[in-house]
C-alpha cells in the first residue's frame, strides 16, 4: 500500500491561496489572511499544550490573564464580563483557582456583600513563568525576520487591528 506523501506547511499554504485566487479572491489579501489564520492556528495549539502542561484550562488562563492585565482586584462579575462567561461559570472557575492557590477572594472593604478577586503570589508566578516560556516560542516564530522586519510587521498588523476597531464602531 502506498503511503500518502505529506505536503509541507508551505506547500499547503500556497495551495490554499491558489485555490482561493482561482475562485476569484485577491491574491495579496489571501496571502495575508491565510498566513494569519495558519499562524493563529499553530499558536493556539501550542498555547493549549502549554496550558495543559501547567494544568490550567483556557478559561482559567483567561481569568489569570485578566487579573494580571488589570493589576488589581476585580469582582467576579467584572471577570465574567471581561472573559465573556456567565457569572455562574465564573464562580465555578474561581473556586478551582482559589483551591489551587492561584487567586485569592477577599471581602470588598467598601461593600461587604461583594468579594474581590486578585492574583495570589502563586498565580502571579505561574502567569510570569507561562509568559516567559511563551515568549521563547513566539520569538522563534519571528526569528527568520530581522529586527526591522519584525517591527514593520508588528506595525502593519497593529494597523489592521485598529481598522477592526473602526469597523466595530456604531455608525453615527
Amino acid at each position: 500500500m502506498a503511503r500518502a506523501q505529506r505536503t509541507s506547511l508551505t506547500d499547503d499554504y500556497r495551495a490554499a491561496v491558489a485555490t482561493f485566487v482561482a475562485a476569484g479572491a485577491d491574491e495579496q489579501v489571501q496571502r495575508v489572511v491565510e498566513s494569519v489564520y495558519r499562524l493563529a492556528k499553530r499558536l493556539s495549539a501550542w498555547y493549549d499544550s502549554q496550558l495543559a502542561d501547567l494544568n490550567v484550562s483556557s478559561g482559567e488562563w483567561a481569568v489569570l490573564k485578566e487579573l494580571a492585565r488589570k493589576d488589581g482586584p476585580m469582582t467576579p462579575s467584572q471577570l465574567a464580563a471581561a472573559t465573556d462567561v456567565a457569572p455562574s461559570s465564573m464562580t465555578h472557575r474561581l473556586d478551582g483557582l482559589v483551591e489551587r492557590k492561584l487567586v485569592e477572594r477577599e471581602p470588598d472593604p467598601d461593600n461587604r456583600t461583594r468579594v474581590l478577586v486578585q492574583l495570589s503570589d502563586g498565580g502571579r508566578e505561574l502567569f510570569t513563568a507561562a509568559i516567559r516560556e511563551a515568549n521563547v516560542v513566539e520569538s522563534d516564530i519571528v526569528a527568520p525576520l530581522t529586527e526591522r522586519q519584525t517591527r514593520e510587521l508588528a506595525n502593519l498588523l497593529e494597523k489592521v487591528i485598529v481598522g477592526l476597531d473602526e469597523d466595530d464602531r456604531p455608525a453615527s
